[in-house]
């Protein structure tokens, strides 16, 4: 993905204070991860969760966001 190592903008509480500066990082970074043609997309920040996840259903985009422990959990610990 280009730019994956790119803050998603929400920053804690960045976002609280600067909502339509952190909306416009967000956008940029949810805009790579569109073009990277995923359905989910993994982060180890619970903040960047909240942030990718705002950002796409506000976008109207159906791509799943999940923590990279959920993903470990679903290929490694079989029932």
């Amino acid at each position: 993905m280009n730019e994956s190592d790119w803050c998603c903008g929400c920053g804690g509480s960045f976002t609280l204070q600067h909502y339509e500066t952190a909306a416009a990082i967000g956008k940029r970074k949810l805009d790579n991860i569109a073009a990277s043609g995923c359905r989910v997309v993994a982060t180890g920040c619970p903040a960047c969760m909240l942030q990718i996840t705002d950002m796409a259903s506000q976008a109207g985009l159906r791509i799943q966001v999940k923590h990279t422990a959920e993903i470990y959990a679903e290929v490694f610990h079989k029932p």
